[in-house]
């Protein structure tokens, strides 16, 4: 990685405490680019910002914080910001999990994808915590073990990483699917002046399905989950299925009419 940048950003804000321990960790493997988000933008998924301006302030050298989405961030460093693409990104490292279904939703993850699309290795970090105030330093090293490991020659081409770190000191890790959630995700409604309805979504305690090779079934046995994903989300199984149905169909037709 030395001739190239290595790009970071996460879905936390550019002081986020995962984001600067990764950035110190990273350092002497090359140039280290940092370009997140001004402020929290978690939950925010494979949003762009579209209808208003983006604004960006340099904190410090190769330290940039915009005043948009991390996938705002991604398109702002690879189309204006670096001279050539990146030749690595990782996103992260976010302060709480990213499984299963909640990939979606997450803005971190987002941003890993987003680099898939301009096909640059890339990565997505999350330290899978309850503290509020949890150390990144072994997670920062682990993430610099993986990318020894992995980059640039083992990852392809739009494929990206989706690491989950369990708290404390883990040293194994595994190569996991996504897994999935029962969904139970309630809304509350209130009234505030004037009897005009407001809504909550309510923090989400939908039940985890338990299977051997997931992302979360790692993670609850104290291992690192490392799941390759892709830009390409197609179902190939239900697309061979329609396709076999579109050959049967288009032969029976065939036979009734040599009849």
């Amino acid at each position: 990685m030395k001739d190239s940048v290595i790009l970071l950003t996460n879905d936390d804000g550019a002081n986020a405490r995962g984001l600067l321990s990764l950035r110190k960790a990273l350092q002497p493997l090359g140039r280290v680019v940092v370009v997140a988000p001004n402020e929290e933008r978690s939950g925010v998924g494979h949003g762009l910002t579209m209808r208003q301006p983006l604004r960006v302030t340099e904190m410090a050298k190769d330290l940039y914080a915009l005043s948009g989405t991390p996938v705002d961030c991604i398109i702002y460093a690879v189309r204006k910001l670096l001279s050539e693409p990146p030749g690595l990104v990782i996103s992260g490292i976010n302060h709480g999990a990213n499984l299963g279904d909640d990939v979606h939703y997450s803005g971190t993850v987002a941003a890993a994808r987003e680099a898939a699309f301009y096909e640059i290795p890339s990565m997505a970090a999350s330290l899978v915590c309850q503290s509020s105030s949890p150390s990144f330093k072994w997670a920062s090293q682990l993430v610099r073990e993986l990318v020894g490991e992995l980059y640039p020659d083992r990852i392809p081409q739009g494929t990206y990483l989706n690491v989950n770190i369990p708290e404390g000191k883990p040293v194994n890790y595994r190569f996991t699917r996504q897994g999935s959630r029962r969904v139970t995700t309630t809304i509350t409604e209130s009234s505030g002046r004037g009897g005009r309805s407001y809504y909550w979504i309510d923090q989400d305690r939908s039940e985890w399905v338990i299977e051997a090779d997931t992302d979360y079934f790692a993670i609850r046995e104290g291992a690192v989950s490392v799941t390759p994903m892709h830009r390409d989300h197609t179902d190939y199984r239900t697309l061979i299925f329609f396709s076999q149905e579109d050959e049967r169909q288009e032969s029976s037709r065939r036979g009734a009419e040599a009849q």
